[in-house]
């Protein structure tokens, strides 16, 4: 039988139209004259057996072959039966096989062993190897190689893990990789992909890791990319085969206590025994921590499990950002409700990825930085800070989704006569899950949606309704009309490629807009005029108020000074050694003195009381130290805070920080304005000993003046 190399040089020989000489055979399948040599005696030797006339060889001339069409019938069914796996390796694929053998094996392996697999000569393989050593050195491994043993793979194991990653990153595109893993290694004629996945995961039963990964989708009620999945996949294959050979991973055991907290580790916990029940092997709580932050990298979050995990740390953050992108662009954005929930979607599993080095893959990345040059630059700039926080640069694709949220934003604010998008939302399943959708679309983007219908009413609707895109979770293909497929969850992908059509469309209606003359107006000089008529009492709300009447964010950015924590804790928000008798009361006590000095309406405070029902004790945020809080619109009219100390600790359910003796309640009339104080407030709570010097202190004057002197001194 001929291997599948033997196969291609016959199939060279009859296509070509002249002699072809064993120098230009060696040079076109990178073997030596000699293996050619032996390849033909092979070919002759298939030929003969199979009653047919051999090669024709002439010394100085070449080698040639003339057969009939019913010869060539009968050679070409004989080829079809040729293994797939008998396959003439380019140098490029042999480099990635001889890889893929080192990564996946402990012992030493010697240049005859890989001679022999790839039918290659020994000075073959040890150029091939040269170009392997290059390789490994730029994913900061090494080739250790001892005089009659052979050679192995070494570096630290989370290396060589990453290592296996991107010999498939490099290889296949996404859907290639995808198919061939769904189908359970079928045999695909004419490919070489399952070469490279049965080098690595021989044994390894890939769709049943893949129900496993589906599994996990269904617990944390989301949809992966595929790109996400596809990585999620490859980590969980790599992680069995390398506990196998008795490899296993180390993580930081701070952080790992910190990952024992959140959901995404449980349902980890949940993959890990399913891979030991059905790989038979002892998965360690390390590796439960690994698999963990690929989930947290792979998940787009939601708001509410933002209010639920990290959330102050992550606020801070988007608020940061989108100041910095007023800075760097000069346009106002922080009144865009859609913007900040876009990124506080996007950067908790953004941080989770820069911090461990997994990488995101982003198909718009070319189109965004040749559309969006001067965004893109801006947000490079901007994000300088996170970079500098954990040390590490984001990549073009990180930085690419990020511009999308800010280019949406731009758009949308440059002129706010411009009609919204209409958007008709429609699913299979009906009803139930299109509103589902719609909740999340009208969270990040601003839309007008006239409809939320099953897939068979689409008809009806369209009679009713004038359309610009159509938003769907199933096929749809219709003339005129943009339709875009997402998953109900709206993946990072679907989110990027939406802000990428939303802003087009935002951009397409702007000269369609009307002026109403309000945006001429200068709002330093219209408060001027009001201060000649009267006192003004809150400055800063009165500037709010007439840049949401005046519709100022078009894109002018007004500059303004955000208030400290001193300036929104003020000494009648302040009540010290107070009575309560469970976590609702003492939650109501702190709203209490914001009501009372009219920051807020009645219904704020029951929104933060409904919040911790809902959610959790997830604003008991340090030791003995809760901080309740709501949205702005649950009906805050200036931002303010308060500062309760209790008589007696009260238990709000945290395991960990519980009881808690201070409450301090923030509001603020956007997601923005408050932040610096927040900021503050934050480095504040975390000095050493804050709560037992507050607790000593016997007058409100003496909590201001202690939080004066230590945001002073914190800000040195």
């Amino acid at each position: 039988m001929l291997n599948k190399r033997n196969s291609n040089i016959l199939n060279f020989i009859i296509n070509s139209k002249n002699p072809v000489t064993t120098k230009e055979l060696a040079d076109s399948f990178h073997v030596s004259e000699r293996t050619i040599r032996y390849d033909l005696d092979n070919i002759d030797y298939f030929l003969s057996e199979n009653k047919l006339e051999v090669l024709d060889r002439k010394p100085s001339v070449g080698i040639s072959y003339k057969v009939s069409p019913q010869e060539l019938k009968k050679i070409s069914s004989v080829f079809n039966d040729i293994d797939n796996y008998d396959y003439a390796m380019s140098q490029e694929e042999r480099v990635k096989y001889i890889i893929c053998e080192l990564l996946q094996n402990n012992n030493f392996i010697t240049i005859d062993k890989l001679s022999e697999e790839l039918s290659v000569s020994k000075g073959t393989i040890l150029k091939d190897i040269e170009f392997c050593k290059e390789w490994m050195e730029k994913n900061s491994l090494k080739l250790k190689s001892i005089r009659g043993k052979g050679m192995k793979a070494v570096g630290e194991e989370k290396h060589l893990r990453k290592a296996a990653t991107k010999i498939f990153d490099e290889s296949f595109d996404t859907i290639e990789l995808l198919e061939v893993l769904k189908e359970n290694f079928c045999k695909k004629e004419n490919t070489n992909i399952n070469i490279f996945i049965n080098k690595l995961f021989k044994d390894i039963d890939i769709a049943y890791i893949e129900k496993c990964i589906s599994i996990a989708e269904n617990q944390m009620e989301a949809t992966f990319s595929d790109d996400a999945f596809n990585a999620l996949l490859i980590h969980l294959a790599i992680a069995v085969k390398r506990i196998q050979l008795g490899k296993d991973i180390i993580m930081d055991k701070e952080e790992l206590k910190a990952l024992r907290k959140i959901k995404e580790f449980s349902v980890a916990s949940a993959i890990a025994k399913m891979l030991e029940d059905k790989f038979n092997i002892i998965v360690p709580e390390e590796e439960i921590g690994y698999v963990t932050i690929h989930l947290l990298g792979s998940n787009v979050t939601t708001v509410e499990e933002l209010d639920k995990d990290n959330w102050l740390e992550i606020r801070i953050m988007a608020s940061k950002l989108i100041e910095e992108m007023e800075n760097n662009t000069g346009c106002y954005l922080k009144h865009d409700k859609q913007l900040f929930n876009g990124l506080l979607q996007h950067l908790r599993p953004a941080i989770y990825r820069l911090i461990h080095d997994i990488e995101i893959k982003n198909p718009l990345i070319e189109e965004i930085k040749e559309s969006y040059k001067k965004v893109f630059s801006a947000v490079k700039t901007s994000i300088g800070f996170i970079e500098k926080k954990y040390l590490k640069e984001f990549s073009d694709e990180e930085v690419g989704y990020l511009t999308l949220h800010f280019q949406a934003s731009i758009e949308n604010n440059k002129d706010k006569d411009i009609k919204k998008p209409d958007v008709l939302v429609v699913c299979a399943t009906g009803i139930g899950t299109s509103k589902m959708v719609s909740a999340r679309l009208q969270t990040l983007f601003d839309i007008n949606i006239v409809d939320t219908i099953s897939y068979r009413e689409v008809e009806k609707a369209l009679d009713k309704h004038s359309v610009d895109v159509i938003i769907t979770t199933v096929p749809l293909k219709l003339k005129g009309i943009r339709c875009v497929q997402v998953n109900p969850f709206l993946s990072e992908k679907n989110i990027s490629e939406l802000n990428l059509i939303f802003s087009k469309l935002y951009s397409n209606k702007k000269g369609n807009s009307k002026d109403n003359g309000k945006a001429n107006l200068n709002i330093d000089e219209l408060i001027e005029v009001i201060k000649g008529s009267t006192d003004i009492n809150n400055l800063d709300k009165l500037k709010n108020d007439l840049k949401e009447y005046l519709q100022l964010g078009v894109g002018k950015k007004i500059p303004e000074v955000k208030p400290d924590l001193q300036d929104i804790l003020k000494k009648q928000c302040i009540a010290l050694n107070l009575e309560a008798k469970t976590w609702e009361e003492a939650v109501r006590l702190s709203g209490g003195l914001l009501l009372k000095n009219n920051y807020i309406k009645e219904s704020y405070i029951d929104a933060m009381v409904k919040t911790v029902k809902e959610m959790g004790p997830y604003i008991v945020i340090v030791p003995g130290i809760a901080m309740p809080h709501a949205r702005p619109e649950d009906g805050v009219k200036a931002i303010g805070a308060s500062l309760v100390t209790l008589k007696e600790p009260i238990n709000f359910g945290d395991s960990e920080n519980d009881p808690v003796k201070v409450i301090i309640a923030i509001c603020s009339t956007d997601h923005i304005s408050h932040m610096k104080a927040l900021s503050q407030l934050m480095k504040v709570m975390e000095s050493p000993n804050f709560l037992e010097n507050i607790l000593k202190v016997h007058s409100s004057e003496g909590v201001l003046e202690y939080i004066e002197n230590l945001v002073a001194f914190l800000g040195k």
